[in-house]
């Protein structure tokens, strides 16, 4: 562990302290260009840089972070999120030549007759605060730089229902955590929309792929988050008028000046990652999270293994082939296919949590880990101990009880504590599926601070925290279970003298 944080902190100093010296507009044309996956974006850069390569990044942190170690020789981005990144101290990041093209976003709906109904009550919204000046109001308080910008609170009656939302919030100014509540211009549109209409609203905070199939099976309401209008998801949404228009423009490296010394970076990057807003919040919350879904689950899959294992005993032979039939299905398929399967299908129409959802994906996945374990560990104990019981009148769940399950739980349990720990380590996806896990938490400070290093670094110290934790204390049980650690009492106890 001490050599593993050693390798990090030399990362760290690697990470912030390499100069990056200027792009060039004819480095970009043959280089690579990075943007998201079919945005504007990427057919503005397609059609200024026929010749560039174009790499596909999930966040504004990310490209910043792929600019700087000169894994991509520009970005194309609007220009809002840009100035933000600028704004933010970033002085190695500079906008080159002349604007791209347009991009603008939208709010989305459920392509259905609510949806539908939610779309033109948001559009003349939008029409009546373009007119009343509203709209200006808003786009200057959020889009100025301003650091005192805050999403002020409105009492919402609620009397013409509760409408379910889902955003990621990772794109400062227009959606973003602020002092560890949803902030921000669409932020603020949702709330003036619900405050004029008689809504209330429920957000919950997703990745941008969640949330837009969430959106398209009904399973929300409204989505918000940078959404752009493209003719492919106009087939399954329905799209708001533009809220926002800005130029896209090309992000490259700037010769920048030399930053701040070791000491000051490390000083400012602690700041920003745990105490400016009260950030180690969210970390607090994300561990809670995922240490609630990995115990939750170890207990729940623990006990259903014991269970089919018991089943598995009475030799039925349909109820032994389905659940052999089941455990290949589930060992066979992707976790993070398992979680959406479970999200979107099973629990498609049942107003239920993420986490909820997560628990029970993982509690039968871990069931059935823990069925294998057993069932291979009772049929290598020798089949004399189990001939011997029944020859003596047992039954045979008394054997498998009293016998067979002690021995085969001791031999199994090294097995079953790396299963913990890679039950730990697999809840890192479940940010699919709307969990705010460590990982989610992780990624909406960096999508804040626009540093992509530091906030990964910091969920792999509690990560390795975590695991250390569950060895020492599966190590001890394991000890407990150990024949040869019992005491001269615990040996003789039962047998008179």
């Amino acid at each position: 562990m001490k050599a593993a944080l050693l390798w990090i902190i030399f990362l760290f100093f690697a990470n912030t302290c390499l100069a990056t010296p200027l792009t060039t507009e004819d480095e970009v044309a043959h280089g690579r260009i990075g943007t998201w996956p079919g945005s504007l974006a990427e057919e503005c850069a397609r059609k200024s840089f026929p010749q560039a390569e174009i790499v596909y990044l999930d966040t504004l942190a990310d490209m910043a972070q792929n600019l700087r170690q000169k894994k991509i020789d520009a970005f194309a981005m609007n220009r809002l999120f840009v100035d933000e990144l600028i704004s933010s101290g970033q002085s190695d990041v500079e906008i080159l030549g002349d604007a791209l093209g347009k991009t603008g976003f939208s709010f989305v709906f459920t392509d259905s007759e609510k949806g539908k109904k939610l779309c033109r009550e948001f559009n003349a919204f939008l029409e009546e605060s373009r007119k009343n000046g509203n709209l200006s109001k808003w786009q200057q308080k959020w889009f100025s730089g301003d650091d005192e910008r805050v999403l002020e609170k409105i009492t919402l009656t609620g009397e013409n229902g509760t409408l379910t939302a889902v955003t990621n919030p990772s794109l400062p100014p227009i959606i973003y955590m602020q002092n560890n509540e949803i902030a921000g211009y669409e932020a603020e549109l949702m709330q003036q929309f619900c405050a004029a209409y008689g809504y209330d609203f429920q957000v919950t905070v997703a990745t941008f792929e969640t949330g837009m199939a969430g959106v398209s099976t009904g399973k929300f309401d409204i989505g918000f988050c940078s959404v752009e209008i493209r003719p492919e998801r106009a087939k399954h949404f329905q799209f708001s008028d533009k809220t926002w228009e800005a130029d896209c423009v090309l992000a490259v490296r700037s010769d920048g000046s030399a930053g701040p010394g070791i000491i000051a970076t490390l000083k400012q990057t602690f700041h920003d990652i745990f105490l400016r807003e009260n950030r180690w919040k969210l970390f607090v919350s994300g561990l809670f999270t995922t240490v609630l879904i990995t115990f939750v689950s170890v207990c729940l899959g623990t006990l259903l293994g014991f269970a089919k294992c018991l089943l598995y005993q009475e030799n039925n032979r349909y109820l032994n082939a389905l659940l052999n039939l089941l455990s290949r299905l589930f060992a066979g398929m992707p976790i993070v296919v398992l979680l959406m399967i479970f999200y979107y299908i099973i629990f498609g129409k049942v107003d239920v949590s993420g986490t909820f959802v997560a628990v029970a994906a993982f509690s039968i996945l871990f069931g059935f880990s823990v069925f294998e374990m057993l069932r291979n560990s009772t049929n290598n104990l020798p089949q004399g101990q189990r001939e011997g019981a029944l020859a003596l009148g047992f039954s045979e769940r008394q054997v498998f009880l009293r016998f067979l399950l002690p021995q085969a739980v001791r031999q199994a349990f090294p097995t079953y504590q790396m299963e913990i720990v890679g039950l730990l380590k697999s809840t890192a996806i479940v940010g699919y599926i709307a969990v705010q896990d460590l990982t989610k938490m992780a990624d909406i400070i960096r999508a804040q601070t626009f540093d992509a290093f530091a906030p990964l670094v910091a969920i792999t110290i509690l990560y390795l925290a975590f695991v250390w934790l569950l060895h020492k204390i599966t190590n001890y049980i394991l000890g407990k279970l150990n024949p040869k650690r019992r005491s001269q009492k615990e040996i003789l106890r039962g047998v008179t003298p």
